[in-house]
């Protein structure tokens, strides 16, 4: 039967949508062919610039050591990868000189070599005379200073990273573990009884804002005549120290004559008193925390 023009006509206007659509769908199959091939391509590529990295995987603060188990190894792109990458060995003096925080690529310009140095003489000491600001915790970086109650503020102990004891999940109000040598211990318990001395003064801390990046000070505070002979008598204190001590606090001598021996020879009847009993209140404060982590324990 033969095919009238209109049907001739229709079905020529499907096979050239058919076509066209053939056509259509072929450009875009061998478009997103292209696509992908240059996809996997820069893929490969990517890939070939992968490196191992060190990343953080626990938050650490700007002064607290860095070492490989704070770390974990990953590999990463090396579009993402800083160009300083962590290149040197840890050891036991690297410190962050920035807080890290998770998921952060180390770099050399993060970390440095504390000078902070474990000696011999190297002891935990817990104070409980100090005031502390409200918001320290453990881990930061302090110096210990003395203010007399003329207004002169000095430095006892230069940049000391600091514990707070916790008990049952509760941090003590006003007590704190620190690493002193020899000559800081000594020098800290004078300062202890001269503030006990001066009731108008005390003993308190202050924090490090970047303690990574922030270097220590050199103490200000010129302990006692007796002090420094007993110093100086010290076996467990370094010649080399010794001989630094004198030079500073020679030169210093007239802040201890001028300034700090007159404020204490005002107090000089009421000095002995002052004394015990500041010395008793620190016992006593030391035992009632002794015996609240005791009882924490579930012995007592």
């Amino acid at each position: 039967m033969a095919m009238n023009p209109m049907q001739r006509k229709a079905n020529n206007y499907l096979l050239m949508g058919i076509l066209g659509t053939l056509l259509v769908t072929g450009v875009v199959i061998v478009f997103l062919f292209m696509q992908l091939n240059t996809l996997q391509q820069e893929k490969r590529q990517q890939e070939g610039t992968m490196k191992n990295v060190y990343v953080v995987a626990q938050d650490i603060k700007s002064g607290e050591t860095v070492s490989y188990e704070k770390l974990k190894q990953t590999s990463a792109y090396g579009s993402v990868i800083p160009t300083n990458v962590l290149s040197v060995e840890l050891t036991e003096k690297t410190i962050a000189k920035i807080d890290l925080k998770v998921g952060t690529i180390i770099t050399d310009n993060m970390i440095q070599e504390s000078d902070q140095q474990t000696t011999n003489d190297v002891r935990k000491q817990e104070y409980n005379v100090v005031i502390l600001p409200s918001q320290i915790q453990s881990g930061d970086y302090v110096d210990i200073r003395i203010r007399f109650s003329n207004g002169i503020d000095y430095i006892v102990a230069s940049k000391k990273q600091i514990e707070i004891p916790n008990i049952s999940g509760v941090d003590s109000r006003d007590t704190m573990i620190v690493n002193m040598n020899e000559t800081e211990t000594v020098v800290m318990s004078n300062a202890i009884i001269e503030a006990y001395k001066d009731p108008g003064s005390y003993l308190y801390v202050t924090t490090y804002v970047e303690p990574g990046m922030q270097t220590s000070v050199i103490p200000t505070y010129v302990p006692s005549r007796t002090t420094q002979y007993e110093l100086n008598a010290n076996p467990n204190i370094t010649q080399e120290a010794k001989n630094a001590l004198f030079a500073r606090y020679n030169q210093n001598m007239s802040t201890r004559e001028n300034v700090i021996d007159p404020v204490l020879a005002q107090y000089a009847q009421d000095a002995v008193d002052n004394i015990e009993e500041g010395v008793q209140e620190e016992i006593t404060r030391a035992q009632e925390a002794r015996q609240t982590y005791l009882e924490s324990l579930g012995g007592y």
